[in-house]
């Protein structure tokens, strides 16, 4: 495809998305059949590589049904990836392994993840210590395997006598981060505390702490390697360079619409993601070849979608399009993988490969800040709160917009830091006092701190701000629910189940709030049918704590079309 080097030096084509030329017809494979016959494997097989190992396939969606394509440009780049491992994603060797190490990638940051210690001898904790390790030096390598390699432990080990030395450790090792640990026991759990620190200038660029049972090591042992792994990798990336020499612009009037669009994109009203719309569909009228441009587009269809202004089912397929064909334009940009990204996260539910694109945009551009904000979603989704709370720091600190704040607040409340959310939401208001959002998720907030008379007026707030948003109206029935107004409640959601576009999601909360699990189901199925943006939310979802685990709502959340949703949680 093109020479790999080290970022920063040599220009690299970011991984899975490296596209030269058009994607013509004669590049498309449409079927699960065409895709394996091209593989030379089974239709089980390539379907369990896509799920597991970043397969990149794409989904047509239709009214209740999909169907999948591929381009083999992509297909064959991914293969070329795989095969540098010298052996395939099911771990058989591999007859088109390339031999010659010099065309495998060079990684960009180094790691090595020193044996954790404990203050006083302990073997259960020395143990716990290097199962956790391990599970941090595996994770790290399945989660971040193209941007940072992590040094083997065997080697590590023989430097054990320089523990202590970062100058000397890093210099031996040749790491650009260490990641240091200790383990002990306190008032009965488990405190193991884990940082990390650059060896450029020895600071320590993160650290964190976790609890657990120790009657439950091993559950938390891969807690704990998650968690590091998904917040080490955050870090890194954000303090990488970028792979663009320069940024590519459009023609004049073109560029002019383009950043016409995104001042009225940012604004977040109903009104203003149509004029952005405009915006970006007249850019690209007059420079189709201008990427950004239709990265713009793609993202002003995603929030169409996900405010309710129009049903996914129709904005997805153009969403889609609009940003498959940015990252056709321009695979160095990092507003193009982005968009990707988030089409891969909402619509095609295939949480692999948003991971892969989330990271590809950090690495083509660490200082464009939607990147993390929007992989701060998957990230708390998939209940690493810690490792989301560093992204949408990262994505306030390169653009503190108000909406970017709201954000911050959205991520405290979803782990459940309902004071910081607050603070966040209140911090919003301070520079645009009519921002809808702010006060719809700061009704949230209040409600679940049992304030609901508040809660209501933000809610009441929301809606006259929104010009009658169906989302923010279904929380407020959520709110009548949760105070005991039932009839309030249930008058709200009859009226919402005659509108245009019915916020099914938020609907099922005002019956999981009512107790009412088989509507629950329902309305979840419904949603899931309808292809709703805010299903990704579910698992941790505060509204839905009391039912998550209900039968009547796990006959939905265990069939294999929806557990396929949340199969990557755990990666």
């Amino acid at each position: 495809m093109t020479d790999q080097g080290v970022l920063g030096r040599e220009r690299v084509r970011p991984r899975a998305m490296a596209l030269e030329a058009p994607l013509s017809r004669l590049d498309r494979l449409d079927s699960w059949k065409e895709i394996a016959n091209h593989l030379g494997r089974e239709v089980r097989t390539v379907q369990i590589w896509e799920k597991r190992e970043g397969l990149p396939v794409h989904r047509h969606f239709h009214r209740s049904l999909s169907s999948v394509f591929a381009f083999r440009s992509e297909v064959d780049a991914w293969c070329q990836r795989v095969s540098r491992a010298s052996v395939d994603p099911l771990g058989q060797p591999d007859a088109r392994t390339n031999p010659n190490p010099s065309s495998a990638r060079r990684i960009q940051e180094r790691v090595a993840v020193l044996p954790f210690h404990t203050p006083r001898s302990s073997p259960e904790l020395e143990r716990f210590n290097d199962c956790v390790v391990s599970e941090i030096i595996v994770a790290i390598g399945r989660l971040c395997p193209e941007s940072i390699g992590v040094i083997s432990r065997t080697v590590v080990m023989e430097y054990n006598e320089l523990k202590g030395n970062v100058d000397q450790l890093g210099k031996e090792l040749n790491a650009t981060y260490l990641v240091e640990g200790t383990s002990q026991v306190e008032k009965g759990r488990i405190r193991t505390n884990v940082s990390l620190v650059c060896v450029k200038d020895k600071t320590t660029v993160w650290s964190h702490s976790y609890k657990g049972n120790p009657n439950r090591s091993r559950k938390l042992e891969s807690k704990v390697a998650r968690q590091v792994a998904h917040c080490l990798c955050v870090r890194v990336l954000s303090n990488g360079e970028s792979v663009r020499a320069s940024l590519p612009m459009g023609h004049r009037s073109s560029r002019e619409a383009y950043v016409l669009g995104r001042y009225l994109w940012k604004q977040r009203t109903v009104e203003s993601l149509r004029k952005a719309t405009r915006c970006f569909e007249q850019a690209i009228q007059e420079d189709p070849r201008f990427a950004l441009a239709h990265s713009g587009l793609a993202d002003c269809l995603t929030l169409h979608a996900f405010y309710g202004i129009v049903s996914p089912a129709e904005a997805m397929p153009a969403a889609q399009r609009a940003a498959l064909k940015a990252v056709e334009l321009d695979p160095f940009s990092a507003e193009a993988h982005a968009s990707l990204a988030d089409i891969h996260f909402h619509f095609e539910r295939n949480w692999f490969r948003a991971e892969q694109e989330y990271q590809t945009a950090i690495q083509c551009d660490p200082s464009y800040a939607l990147s993390y904000h929007w992989y701060a979603n998957l990230l708390a989704t998939k209940g690493q709160h810690e490792a989301a709370h560093l992204a949408i720091k990262r994505a306030v600190e390169l653009d503190p917009a108000p909406i970017t704040i709201v954000w911050a607040g959205v991520m405290a409340h979803i782990a459940r830091h309902y004071d910081e959310a607050l603070g966040h939401y209140e911090r919003a208001l301070e520079f645009e006092p009519n921002l809808a959002w702010s006060h719809m998720y700061m009704g949230q907030t209040l409600e679940q701190m049992g304030n609901i008379e508040k809660a209501l007026l933000e809610y009441e707030t929301t809606i006259r701000l929104s010009g009658g948003n169906n989302c923010a109206k279904a929380m407020k029935a959520h709110a009548h629910a949760a105070s005991g107004n039932r009839r309030a409640a249930l008058r709200i959601v009859n009226d919402l189940g005659a509108a245009p576009n019915v916020p099914s999601y938020d609907i099922a909360a005002v019956y999981a709030v009512l107790g009412e699990y088989r509507q629950v189901l329902a309305w979840l199925q419904r949603a899931y049918a309808e292809r709703n943006i805010k299903l990704f939310t579910f698992a941790q979802d505060p509204r839905f704590d009391s039912v998550r685990h209900r039968p009547e709502v796990r006959t939905l959340t265990e069939h294999p079309d929806f557990q396929r949703i949340y199969s990557s949680i755990l990666l």
